[in-house]
């Protein structure tokens, strides 16, 4: 189907392959990326961006056995790590399909076990342990005694160990805290005659501050996207994806005119206010409403009055050049960062990302 709307989501895969690169010079030689590809691959499209880095990464992680089947359907042969475990009916499929299943609890490694055991062939898995994150991973508390009753799956094979970091972006304390916590889980899993080839435990703001928890895996998500999860910039990093409209209809407001569901602006002068054809079931967030900017020729202009279903209104007075139906409009970019709308929104910037729904075409 030709596209008419014109609201798109440009991916631009040179810079992806070019974040790659630049957080592959962070590392040693032997350590491994894993691409975090869950998610729709942060919003920037799933299959394509497994595409676009299928000869530039070592793993690609997915939160879901689905996202591992449709990189498999796509042609792509790179190990797929099912990041969240494979649920309770996820062993056949994931085994299947060649995927490598994360194991936190003895349920999952029991019914992997069984499944590995009816193909007969041993299953790769890789375990990990809380060290502080509260989310996923066998509680410290429970670890060894978890080891113990593990060592009965002899249709498992334990390739990797890892741990998940909750707040290497801004508290060192901790972030070592956990490391340690993970090292004490290490040993008792060698100490039982697990030998990991694989152990990971950086994130993005890991990788990037902490040089020797990059151990023997990486796992950086945002960065590879060409967002920093620090307070600064990271030299080298480009954003990637980039949304655009046009403008879809313009109208000039008197001063005292009102704006919007709910009243909620008041032009305060003769105001040129441009309409777009975009809003929050696109996944541009209501949350911006009177706070958002976008791009028109060039210049920050702000969003005035709520966010509409599929509607946006932007105040396009102070713009040199005149703004006509038709004209770009940046909505995301280098221009208004995810950083920056995030900031604004009251939000972060993955959830900016992976906000813009299937409405908004992928290109």
């Amino acid at each position: 189907m030709n596209q008419i709307r014109p609201t798109t989501a440009h991916i631009d895969t040179q810079r992806l392959r070019n974040n790659v690169d630049v957080l592959r010079r962070r590392l040693a030689e032997h350590v491994k990326l894993l691409a975090p590809v869950k998610g729709d691959a942060y919003g920037h499209g799933l299959v394509r961006v497994g595409e676009a880095l299928a000869d530039r990464v070592d793993f690609f992680g997915v939160a879901l056995v689905e996202e591992g089947k449709a990189l498999r359907a796509a042609g792509l042969n790179v190990p797929v790590l099912c990041l969240g475990g494979v649920g309770h009916d996820g062993a056949e499929d994931a085994l299947h399909h060649g995927l490598t299943p994360m194991v936190f609890d003895l349920e999952s490694a029991e019914r992997l076990d069984a499944a590995a055991r009816r193909r007969g062939r041993v299953a790769d898995i890789h375990l990990k342990v809380d060290t502080g994150m509260g989310r996923l991973g066998v509680p410290s508390q429970d670890w060894e005694r978890f080891l113990d009753r593990l060592a009965d799956h002899r249709w498992l094979r334990v390739e990797g160990i890892c741990t998940h970091f909750c707040a290497a972006d801004d508290d060192e304390t901790f972030t070592l805290e956990q490391a340690r916590r993970f090292d004490r889980a290490l040993d008792a899993a060698r100490m039982r005659a697990f030998e990991p080839q694989l152990v990971h435990l950086a994130n993005s703001a890991a990788m990037l501050r902490f040089e020797q928890l990059h151990r023997d895996m990486v796992r950086p998500g945002l960065a590879l996207y060409g967002i920093s999860p620090l307070s600064h910039p990271i030299e080298g990093l480009q954003p990637v994806m980039r949304v655009t409209t046009q403008v879809l209809f313009v109208k000039n407001l008197p001063r005292g005119a009102k704006v919007g569901y709910g009243r909620t602006w008041t032009a305060p002068r003769p105001t040129r206010l441009a309409t777009l054809p975009v809003g929050y079931a696109d996944g541009y967030p209501r949350a911006l409403s009177g706070r958002g900017e976008v791009m028109v020729h060039g210049q920050r202009c702000p969003v005035r009055g709520r966010v509409c279903m599929d509607l946006v209104m932007v105040d396009v007075t102070d713009v040199p050049r005149t703004v006509q139906p038709g004209d770009e409009v940046e909505l995301l970019g280098d221009g208004v960062t995810a950083a920056h709308l995030a900031s604004m929104a009251g939000s972060i910037p993955y959830e900016i990302l992976a906000g813009f729904s299937e409405r908004v075409p992928r290109r």
